[in-house]
């Protein structure tokens, strides 16, 4: 389990009149330090991540959109009944950003919303009719817990040791673990997963023509859950940026939603986060095994049946005519049928069938 470092920030409190917390504050929600509630307001819901990513709009002459990660402090207030005005809530909140020297970078005037910065700390209030809604990001240099590293084999699995599972994480499915190319999130657990050594796959939005690229080869698919303590603006940027750093090249990249592939040689690795969880695809391409071969018998009867067989199992080397020694079970059934009744049958090789 790696240590995990925050950085705390503190500052006064922003000049509006201190008040103590209703009891009618949801349960684990307090006032930030930076801010002052409005007199005689409680807290109906809100959240606190230590990493976690905000978008605030409207922003500068140009009304841009700026997106912030770091510690996110996130509450809604509701006014006291019939002691205070849109206006009054408004008014109050607007001037002590203000001299606490915040500089606001948008503001809608009477319509309640408005965004303030001082250095690293960005302060947003939402008023309505009834309440306001308050968010306050800082800005920190956030932890990178996940780490990857390339394939070096096309065996992947045989690489590493998979990391140790986090003790305080419920127990992994049964059969499941982790792939040795990518650490999962901190105190997430497997809920499921899939292990084929002979597989087809689908990658998709690959490359600026959002194309599906279908491998074969070895596949390794897993369900993991990540901890309600974690954003999944966090976990996105965890795993996101492992990848990055071990090597991997990106050919789909959603961004915020969380989607993406990358590749390295013949190792293909898509993560798909969510909230709550997150799903990991690996697959290593690899010549697929020819298990079924031509049956005589079968052949037969498809010729007989639709006037056409297809006849498994007989591989040439690459861009030769060389039949390779597997092939050997499959041509002797072909004798056999020859043997039947060769003045019936035509024979054609081709890489795929005609019909």
């Amino acid at each position: 389990m790696k240590t995990r470092y925050f950085i705390a920030m503190a500052s006064l409190a922003i000049g509006i009149p201190v008040t103590r917390a209703q009891s009618r504050d949801a349960a684990g929600c307090q006032d930030s330090k930076e801010i002052a509630r409005f007199p005689g307001s409680y807290i109906s819901q809100c959240k606190d991540q230590a990493d976690d990513l905000i978008t605030f709009d409207n922003i500068g002459p140009k009304k841009e959109s700026k997106r912030i990660e770091g510690e996110l402090h996130h509450a809604d207030y509701s006014l006291p009944t019939n002691s205070a005005n849109k206006a009054q809530v408004v008014a109050t909140l607007h001037s002590a950003l203000t001299k606490a020297g915040y500089t606001l970078v948008y503001d809608s005037g009477d319509y309640g919303d408005f965004t303030g910065i001082k250095g690293k700390t960005w302060i947003s209030e939402g008023v309505h009719g009834g309440g306001y809604s308050q968010t306050i990001m800082t800005e920190i240099a956030l932890a990178q817990w996940v780490t990857a590293k390339p394939a070096e084999t096309a065996d992947g699995f045989a690489v590493a040791q998979a990391p140790a599972k986090p003790v305080e994480a419920p127990p992994d499915a049964k059969g499941c673990k982790d792939s040795p190319l990518i650490e999962r999130f901190p105190d997430s657990f497997i809920g499921g997963c899939n292990n084929k050594s002979d597989e087809k796959h689908n990658f998709e939005n690959l490359g600026p023509k959002k194309e599906t690229k279908t491998l074969e080869g070895e596949l390794h698919q897993v369900t993991y859950t990540y901890p309600n303590t974690a954003s999944k603006a966090q976990v996105v940027r965890n795993l996101n940026t492992a990848l990055r750093l071990a090597g991997y090249t990106f050919l789909s990249d959603s961004g915020d939603y969380g989607e993406f592939t990358v590749n390295r040689g013949k190792t293909w690795i898509s993560e798909e986060v969510h909230g709550g969880g997150y799903v990991q695809t690996v697959m290593f391409e690899t010549t697929l095994t020819q298990d079924v071969t031509a049956n005589a018998a079968a052949m037969s009867n498809g010729i007989t049946t639709s006037g056409h067989t297809v006849v498994n199992g007989i591989l040439f080397d690459t861009g030769k005519a060389d039949l390779k020694p597997e092939s050997a079970s499959a041509m002797k059934e072909v004798v056999k049928l020859l043997q039947r009744g060769a003045e019936l049958i035509r024979v054609e090789v081709t890489e795929d069938p005609p019909w």
